[in-house]
């Protein structure tokens, strides 16, 4: 076993180097999301009627327990925010996770970088091995800050060390199935695609769990086990071992995986395309190469668009004896009706999803350039001016697709719940509407990072769609001030349906975001292709 292993130490340091810009990004993005979510707490809930207000109103409406879980323990501003964002955070850092196993192990594999790296004197493990111990650093990492998190706001020690081990233990379930399903599939899309979607899938049986009065899915995935570790209640660690059984478990069926297949291969293999390609031009290989991504980016915002417009309701019970709270929601969205100053709010956490869609789509980019996929189609006679405009088009026809599709959605749930269709789907569509050429600035500013250079399109890509969340919403709750926050495309547009429109900001927004687009064609032309 120790040969299978040789060079471990060395690859592992190769990884947190690959890492050193990812990581830090995703646990800094992790950490201060739950920041935020702690200080507006404090201010929004800061006292025991407050807090007791909030979980016999809002947290007691089905839609809030399929989507957060039940609201059992109000103590503290720590329980309370760990009510409202702990169970989506954990899922989110298992996912996470799950990805850089697989980035770490079957996508440099289906690169060839796992064949070179086997030609030299390295064990046959060392490579899954190295990734594992990146990824459960990671996953100790986040649990670590998010303890200290809950500890400053209020925490006793022992709740805390709880929370972080609901992180923490999660992620390292979420690991072992990576690396399992990283060895199993035959690319990386698949294996993160198996992954993903039991993780998430967790995510939704507990909520389905928690709104039903099921309560025993809960023990059927590692979400589950995490909530029934109950920080401000039971307090309790043994739920975390299945989740340590399952991390345990996943890597040994890994590696025993690992040790009886041919590099490249796997048991599970992805469906074979059509005998004859209908791919005829530039813009349909495009459509081709993101569709699939793109459809799972769909469901995915789709069914938080569809909450979102089913919790409409939820908005006069959430502000109820809260005149803070209230405060807060009118600065954001302006004056109105709550129900239409929620929707204002709410609409541009649906712009920063299909942004960031946009960065994962151009990694898919850049991922093929590195492949040398790119190069070979440029050698056929087919221009570049072509190609960076095609996949160009795919990213602005996909963020409006996407926006629209979720303003549909959240009119149809608001408008099933409240019986309004007119209006509430009037106002979700013209909420939704008025962000589009904000998130076409972040899209059109990945494709100009393509552009200029492939390597920055991952890590300057996050940077972009972070420093636009944190500038934006998050700034008022950071207290930033307006110089700061202008910084941020989402902060210029009008509150529509709150606020009139003003087509002002919209216009130069559009105007910026075509000026990225012509840098991105103007600098692909001008720069050398990589190649494999």
């Amino acid at each position: 076993m120790s040969a299978d292993l040789t060079s471990v130490a060395l690859l592992t340091r190769l990884n947190l180097r690959r890492e050193r810009i990812i990581v830090p990004v995703t646990v800094v993005v992790l950490i201060v999301t739950s920041a935020a979510t702690v200080s507006s707490i404090r201010t929004l809930y800061g006292t025991a009627a407050e807090r007791a207000s909030l979980a016999a109103g809002a947290a007691a409406n089905a839609a809030f327990k399929l989507l957060l879980g039940p609201l059992e323990h109000v103590q503290s501003a720590a329980s309370i925010a760990s009510w409202r964002a702990g169970l989506f955070m954990i899922a989110t850092t298992a996912v996470c996770a799950a990805l850089m196993v697989t980035r770490l192990t079957r996508k440099e594999e289906e690169l060839g970088r796992v064949e070179l790296i086997r030609a030299a004197r390295t064990g046959r493990l060392a490579p899954l091995a190295a990734a594992v111990f990146v990824a459960a650093g990671f996953a100790v990492v986040v649990g670590a800050g998010m303890a200290l998190l809950m500890g400053s706001a209020g925490a006793t020690g022992a709740e805390a060390a709880v929370v972080g081990g609901q992180y923490a233990t999660t992620a390292l379930a979420a690991i072992g199935l990576a690396a399992l399903t990283a060895q199993v599939a035959t690319t990386a899309r698949l294996a993160n695609l198996l992954a993903v979607s039991v993780v998430l899938g967790g995510y939704v049986v507990r909520g389905i769990a928690d709104s039903t009065g099921l309560r025993w899915l809960q023990w059927t995935n590692p979400v589950g086990w995490a909530q029934r570790m109950d920080p401000f209640g039971a307090n309790t660690w043994w739920p975390a071992v299945p989740s340590v059984a399952f991390f345990l478990v996943g890597v040994a069926g890994a590696a025993w995986v690992s040790e009886h297949r041919d590099l490249g291969g796997g048991l599970v293999a992805p469906r074979p395309g059509p005998p004859a390609s209908d791919v005829s031009s530039l813009p349909a290989l495009a459509v081709t190469l993101h569709r699939g991504g793109f459809l799972g980016w769909m469901a995915g915002i789709g069914v938080f668009a569809l909450l979102i417009g089913v919790l409409v309701n939820a908005a006069a019970s959430l502000t109820q004896d809260n005149p803070q709270m209230v405060e807060y929601l009118h600065r954001l969205g302006g004056p109105g009706a709550l129900s239409t100053v929620y929707f204002a709010v709410i609409m541009s956490y649906l712009g920063f999803a299909a942004s960031t869609w946009a960065v994962t789509a151009m990694a898919r980019v850049r991922g093929d350039e590195s492949a040398g996929r790119a190069e070979s189609v440029l050698a056929t006679p087919v221009s570049r001016s072509g190609y960076i405009i095609s996949q160009l088009g795919v990213i602005v026809v996909g963020i409006v697709v996407l926006l629209l599709v979720a303003g549909l959605l959240v009119g149809f749930g608001a408008g099933a719940v409240t019986g309004d269709w007119a209006s509430m789907m009037s106002n979700a569509l013209r909420g939704v509407a008025v962000q589009i050429p904000a998130a076409l600035v972040i899209g059109a500013g990945v494709v100009a990072l393509y552009g200029i250079a492939p390597r920055l399109v991952v890590g300057g890509g996050w940077a972009m769609v972070v420093a636009a969340f944190l500038l934006g919403p998050m700034g008022e709750l950071f207290g930033l001030p307006q110089w700061v926050r202008s910084l941020s495309p989402f902060t210029h547009l009008p509150a529509v349906p709150a606020q009139p429109m003003r087509w002002g900001p919209v216009v130069v927004l559009a105007v910026v975001a075509a000026g990225l687009g012509t840098l991105a064609w103007w600098r692909f032309r001008r720069r050398d292709v990589e190649g494999s």
